[in-house]
């Protein structure tokens, strides 16, 4: 039987990985396949470990030579290769069973030179694994390519193992790998050539590869390997020069991917070598410059504008990219809480992760919080301090956005206080998933009684899909109910939110809803922590969301800009029974919790307009997923009665419900009854203070009264 593929594996001291690598090919559903083992020299056990499978299975053949790097390794395997088609598999990774014969079926389908796929990557055993989709977009997938026609696709994701090669295309055009000493790059020169070359061009919108990202042996760990990219692009370069037709169609591209791959090693390599590797970096593309070989047009215009600053001035551009460093901006906004700034500042500047600037954005504040503020940022330079009029924290964060610098963005409040690992963990996980919103666990803490509780409503992991990171249509369950409108328990990727557009609104309360949100429906990326990590002050006298009376409709304002934009996103129809049920949640907790003389202001907006500007009032009974809630708005609209009767009635309901759990965990003996107990007993008791305190108030007694006829006939 012909050999389909050639399986490439170019071994080197990997004996902790080898034999998952090895099984997972022979375990490939195409069998018709020969895997090349390329022993470059290996001084552990792996050459071992390839006779011994070499015995087992007459498809695996082993190759030992002395040591002569990647390039060597992949070119002395390319030369015994019989396959119609060759597949490279990196021996610390692993693939799934279908890859070979997904790829092979759909070459031979097409015609194509080169098939690729998307790939995961992971850590351990695989178990946690991120995707990674190499063409990027939609658009790019499950189609055949033309490189020159469609050179965008020189921006996809650049790595030789998760495809396959047609062995006559790479022979016919002089495609293999440079073979400089070590490992390090060999793979890019591989990569731009058979795209240069290529006429028929697929990537799959399926992922079977598994990147092995824990590798201490890896060469990109090697932060000592300097200038191994250039020496690679420049002999990529050559090659191009003598193809001068394949150089006057791909010279620009080649600029783009060398930069990209500078940039990259600029943040691989240690610090002791960034300053002179920029200059460098200036002189070589200063040289292509004035040459006439860096076209404007395939660079975006964040990219040009960069390469122009580095080959302009050097020494800034180091500078620009030394900030860069910063992988956290944290955006505090600040007015009037001198009381509890100090613990906030401190839980910030204690972060384990140091790479951080904290923003800290005065509000207009008359009380000593900008005092406290110049306090720590004389003793801390990552402080950076912002003083603006009173506006709002919403446009605070906006300030603080436009002065960001990190990489992500947090927006804690400044009441509150967070874990010495918010920051580390929560970026970790960021970068690991690669994602631009990442939500993690809060506590409550009750300001008044000094206790706190674990939030369970903020992230219900239950409910959300089973792999990370993921995207709002990838869940089957409301975002809204799920996932809260709290921008502060939330790590945001700053390119993320500046690429979006996004910005808080400029309101008193209810700011952060339509940012948060709508950060989510945007989101690529979305991947979660499990950890407690940040704790959020309640009932502090004074804060906004206890003086909401100041700005009882803020929260429909913020509801009706999410509503606009779903439609400006076109997924409004698909969202709208999901918006439709959040929209009666948020009128119905907003009613609930604010004071009689607002509260009676927003319960006849809401009979007379807001419910229906909203969409609730002629909508499905079965959009709604809360029975009470949906109960609660039926007796508002059918109620003849003022808002004093309908308070009345729901004090009542509450007072009974609260009654039937107090009875029912007394009931009880489990230490998890009664720990629930606790919890419960602090709602008990916020209950009551409003029931007595609606009881004694002057517009309750005159409501009772003017209400007692209509009570009396149906024996309230």
């Amino acid at each position: 039987m012909k050999t389909a593929v050639s399986v490439i594996v170019p071994v080197y001291n990997v004996e902790n990985y080898l034999a998952k690598c090895l099984d997972s090919i022979l375990a490939q559903t195409l069998k018709n396949i020969e895997i090349i083992c390329v022993n470059d020299g290996s001084t552990d056990g792996s050459p071992a470990i390839l006779a011994k499978y070499a015995e087992k299975d007459s498809r695996i053949k082993v190759i030992t030579q002395p040591n002569g790097g990647y390039g060597k390794a992949m070119n002395s395997g390319f030369k015994v290769a019989e396959g119609e088609y060759i597949g490279i598999v990196e021996p610390d990774d692993f693939i799934l069973p279908k890859m070979f014969r997904t790829l092979y079926n759909a070459a031979k389908a097409n015609d194509c030179e080169i098939v690729k796929s998307d790939f995961f990557r992971f850590t351990g055993n695989g178990d946690e694994k991120t995707l990674w989709r190499v063409a990027r977009e939609d658009k790019n997938y499950d189609r055949v390519i033309d490189p020159a026609q469609e050179k965008e696709c020189f921006r996809f994701v650049m790595n030789t193992w998760c495809g396959i090669y047609r062995r006559d295309f790479l022979l016919n055009n002089g495609i293999d790998h440079n073979e400089t000493p070590g490992a390090s790059f060999q793979d890019n020169g591989f990569w731009f050539k058979g795209f240069c070359c290529a006429k028929r061009l697929m990537i799959l919108s399926k992922a079977f590869y598994m990147n092995r990202r824990d590798n201490p042996g890896s060469s990109v760990a090697n932060k000592e390997k300097v200038y191994c990219g250039n020496e690679e692009y420049a002999l990529i370069y050559d090659w191009l020069c003598k193809k001068p037709e394949l150089k006057e169609k791909f010279i620009d591209v080649f600029m783009m991917k060398k930069l990209h791959t500078y940039v990259f090693n600029l943040k691989r390599i240690a610090p002791q070598f960034r300053h002179e590797y920029i200059r460098r970096f200036s002189e070589e593309f200063a040289e292509s410059y004035h040459k006439g070989e860096l076209p404007r047009g395939i660079f975006t215009n964040g990219e040009w504008n960069d390469l122009m600053l580095m080959i302009r001035d050097p020494e800034e551009y180091y500078y620009t990219v030394e900030r860069e460093r910063i992988k956290v901006s944290v955006i505090l906004p600040v007015y009037n809480c001198e009381k509890y700034l100090r613990q906030c500042l401190d839980s910030l500047t204690s972060q384990t992760l140091q790479d951080i600037e904290i923003i800290c954005v005065n509000d207009g504040s008359d009380d000593s919080s900008p005092e406290i503020l110049k306090e720590y940022a004389a003793k801390d330079m990552r402080f950076v301090i912002i003083n603006t009029e009173n506006k709002g924290a919403g446009a605070a964060r906006n300030k603080g956005i436009e002065a960001a610098c990190g990489k992500y963005l947090a927006f804690p409040d400044s009441d509150d206080w967070f874990e010495p690992n918010m920051l580390s963990v929560a970026y970790r996980t960021a970068e690991r998933d690669t994602a631009d919103v990442t939500v993690f666990r809060s506590e409550l803490f009750d300001n008044e009684s000094g206790k706190s509780v674990h939030c369970t409503y903020s992230l219900r992991l239950d409910k959300l899909p089973d792999y990370r990171p993921f995207a709002v249509k990838d869940m089957d369950c409301s975002v809204f109910r799920n996932l809260m409108g709290w921008a502060w328990d939330k790590l945001y990727s700053r390119s993320f939110v500046l690429s979006s557009g996004l910005l808080f609104q400029e309101q008193r309360t209810t700011n952060d809803m339509y940012f948060t949100f709508m950060s989510l429906y945007k989101a690529a990326k979305i991947t979660t922590c499990e950890q407690y990590l940040y704790h959020q002050r309640r009932n502090v006298s004074g804060s906004l969301s206890n003086t909401r009376e100041k700005s009882w409709d803020c929260f429909f304002n913020a509801l009706c800009a999410v509503r606009t934009e779903l439609k400006n996103m076109g997924i409004w129809e698909k969202y709208r029974p999901d918006f439709t049920d959040y929209a009666l949640n948020s009128c119905l907790w907003n009613l609930n919790t604010l004071g009689d003389n607002e509260g009676m202001k927003l319960y006849e907006k809401l009979k007379t307009e807001w419910f229906s500007e909203l969409g609730i009032t002629n909508a499905p009974r079965e959009w709604f997923k809360n029975a009470d809630e949906y109960k609660q708005y039926g007796q508002i609209m059918n109620a003849n009665d003022d808002y004093l009767a309908f308070r009345l009635q729901k004090l009542r309901f509450e007072n009974s419900q609260i009654k039937n759990r107090l009875e029912a965990q007394q009931a009880a003996s489990s230490p998890s009854a009664a720990s629930t107990m606790s919890v419960d007993a602090q709602e008990a008791s916020f209950w009551q203070r409003e029931l007595e305190a609606t009881r004694n108030s002057l517009s309750f007694r005159i409501g009772r009264a003017i209400t007692w006829l209509p009570r009396k006939i149906r024996g309230y």
